[in-house]
């Protein structure tokens, strides 16, 4: 990962996968390259390192049965993109778009890998720490990261899959069938972590911290979790014997305001350029790199690029007088999105870009299905980033602003308007003003918009709809057009969608997982 040293070995790669519950032959089958087992590598503070950096590794994978990072597949589940790519090639993408999701797609499943195998890489090093021979500040901050990275992976699990097990410790192969807990138990636990790593993670920013988890970041993932858990199940939250409420949240948030020091770009668009990766802006970033280039189609997620803006830049013919290079055209932004800016937004043109500003225009595209006429500006295939070595499509080095400031200045007014205290107005204001827009009343319609805006196609949209209850996400994102968009191309059908409301947004259980469960896994509602 780019700013984190990146050493690690095909035993971490495979060995460090023993306790995840699901099923990775392919991985285990790997011969090890070296004499290092799970016995004999757990010693020094060198070996630590390389366990933590296996553990962060896991943020850039893709789903793991195909080339699809997560938050642009978040953006498909929501009102904000469609699938497209073509339909042939993309099957999974497009039952997510329409959501007519099978138990058996793969793309469902290689999140629910994905998030185990990060989890039980955590759990292992969490477990080896008191034998690791280092200083004890090193392995308080080791700890803190893998709680923190732990909390991260089971946020991610919890709000897709809604009902999942819950461990914290290594499984042996006789305890890998685990019980589902409940989704209050998981959050508990999430928040538990979160609190816990807070203070003894770095009270700094992303650059200085080499792009590892800072307090601050913890502070605003804590927040996050509250505000979907409170949203979608309208209880509190409770870290071991501390009350998780939203005073105590928006206390965290008031923190990073006050004092992390992190602050909002001047010029929007600069969020998205290489120049401003970790920025003052930036609370918590996913880290990607080109400076290894990678080759391996059928190990993907052994490289440190960056899928998405391969994914989602658009199929141009002709590159040569262009500032993009080719891409897939996979996600393309829908016309609801680019109508929810106001005119005068400068944000909807660093968000989106339109067909019409490319040279030639349409004429020098490869029309993709669900074609809108747009694609996303934020993580595209800009010359800026273009890899310099390996193969092209999967080394981007583009990393993903998980967190932004303006996120936070968001959730801290909504939680203002939740409790009747603070000034809500003042930091919404502030993110409308640092683009040239006014104030609007402080509302919680009004703050949902511009989060909206704010954040678009950065993997935010979907969670926002969910956590305001199944009526609200079905409104938006159930789509019954009687006419198309003069830029879009395609049938009418392609563009209509249906959201199933008896699966409240959840993704299925795996099949295969509840195949190899024996019985202890039960299906979602509504599959």
């Amino acid at each position: 990962m780019k700013n984190l040293l990146k050493n690690t070995s095909i035993l971490l790669l495979a060995g460090l996968l023993v306790g995840a519950a699901t099923s990775c032959n392919d991985f285990l089958d790997l011969e090890p390259k070296d004499t290092r087992t799970e016995d004999n590598f757990y010693k020094t503070q060198a070996d630590a390192t390389e366990a933590l950096i296996g553990v962060y590794d896991v943020l850039q994978w893709n789903t793991l049965s195909g080339f699809h990072p997560t938050p642009m597949v978040l953006d498909i589940l929501s009102d904000d993109a469609y699938s497209a790519g073509q339909p042939s090639s993309e099957p999974n993408l497009l039952q997510m778009d329409r959501h007519q999701i099978l138990t058996t797609n793969g793309e469902v499943w290689g999140l629910w890998r994905k998030g185990y195998i990060g989890i039980a890489r955590a759990n292992t090093l969490l477990s080896r720490m008191e034998g690791i021979d280092a200083p004890e500040d090193f392995k308080r901050r080791a700890i803190a990261e893998a709680k923190f990275l732990r909390a991260h992976f089971y946020l991610d699990l919890v709000r897709l899959f809604e009902n999942i097990p819950l461990h914290l410790s290594p499984l042996a192969p006789s305890e890998y069938n685990q019980p589902q807990a409940t989704p209050k138990a998981v959050y508990d636990q999430i928040a538990l972590d979160l609190t816990e790593a807070m203070p003894d993670l770095p009270a700094s920013n992303l650059r200085t911290s080499t792009g590892r988890a800072t307090r601050w970041a913890a502070k605003a993932l804590l927040a996050k979790t509250y505000l979907f858990y409170k949203g979608v199940y309208n209880q509190e939250l409770q870290a071991g014997t501390t009350a998780i409420t939203a005073p105590v949240v928006l206390q965290h948030l008031n923190d990073i305001i006050t004092t992390s020091g992190h602050n909002l770009l001047p010029n929007y668009a600069d969020n998205f350029t290489r120049a401003n990766e970790f920025s003052i802006e930036s609370v918590w970033e996913i880290s990607y790199s080109d400076e290894n280039p990678w080759f391996d189609w059928g190990y993907v997620q052994g490289g440190e690029g960056n899928m998405q803006p391969q994914q989602q830049g658009p199929r141009i013919k002709n590159t040569a007088t262009e500032n993009y290079l080719a891409g897939w055209s996979t996600a393309t932004p829908t016309q609801e999105l680019y109508n929810a800016f106001e005119a005068n937004d400068p944000r909807r043109d660093a968000t989106i870009l339109a067909e019409t500003e490319l040279a030639g225009g349409k004429d020098n595209l490869n029309i993709g299905y669900q074609h809108t006429g747009y694609f996303s500006q934020k993580y595209t295939t800009s010359k800026e980033y273009a890899p310099s070595g390996g193969q092209l499509e999967l080394n981007w080095g583009n990393n993903y602003r998980a967190i932004r400031f303006s996120d936070v200045l968001l959730m801290a007014s909504e939680l203002m308007v939740m409790t009747g205290t603070g000034d809500a107005q003042a930091p919404l204001t502030r993110v409308r003003a640092r683009v040239g827009l006014g104030p609007v009343p402080a509302t919680l319609d009004n703050i949902f918009r511009e989060r909206r805006v704010e954040l678009a196609l950065e993997g935010h949209r979907y969670w926002d709809l969910l956590r305001r209850g199944t009526a609200v996400a079905a409104s938006a994102i159930t789509v019954n057009k009687t006419t198309l968009p003069e830029n879009y191309e395609g049938v009418l059908t392609d563009f209509n969608l249906q959201f199933n409301t008896a699966r409240k947004g959840f993704l299925p259980i795996p099949q295969s997982e509840i195949d190899l469960s024996a019985g202890m896994l039960k299906p979602n509602a509504g599959y």
